[in-house]
């Protein structure tokens, strides 16, 4: 049997992920093709969460499906992903001390855009997003399981 208690869960992982990737509503809900409205929806528990629309936020969010499905491992992603984002800020502080505007080329300037926003450069190449079969069965089993509580 699979287990739908997780369910309620899903929205609060998502927020919390979200919430830690620094985006707002608006432009979570942009980056998966939903409104805000349904964003907000989903994060309340107020409407049942597509697999479609988990596949899209894991990869905006770039997670595994398991981190949108279990609170602890949403938690550890989010407090990984906050110490890694520090790490960065205080590395580009310490790189604009020593660099000048003038130095950044524009291949410098395109290459962190595909780092920031690597779903944009999956829209430009219009590539489907895929998530291999492995991390959907990981997903069917622990529904089935009944491991997310």
């Amino acid at each position: 049997m699979y287990d739908e208690s997780c369910l309620p869960r899903i929205g609060s992982n998502i927020r919390l992920l979200r919430g830690a990737c620094q985006f707002n509503q608006q432009q979570f809900a942009e980056r998966i093709g939903i409104s805000q409205t349904h964003l907000s929806n989903i994060e309340h528990n107020n409407v049942q969460v597509s697999l479609k629309l988990l596949v899209r936020s894991a990869n905006v969010l770039d997670c595994t499906l398991e981190t949108l499905l279990d609170r602890k491992a949403a938690a550890e992603w989010a407090q990984a992903h906050d110490a890694e984002a520090d790490e960065q800020a205080a590395g580009a502080e310490s790189e604009r001390g020593t660099e000048t505007a003038a130095a950044e080329t524009d291949e410098q300037a395109a290459g962190a855009e595909s780092e920031l926003f690597p779903e944009t450069v999956a829209a430009e190449t219009d590539e489907p997003e895929q998530y291999s079969l492995e991390e959907v069965r990981l997903l069917l089993k622990l529904l089935q399981a009944g491991k997310i509580r």
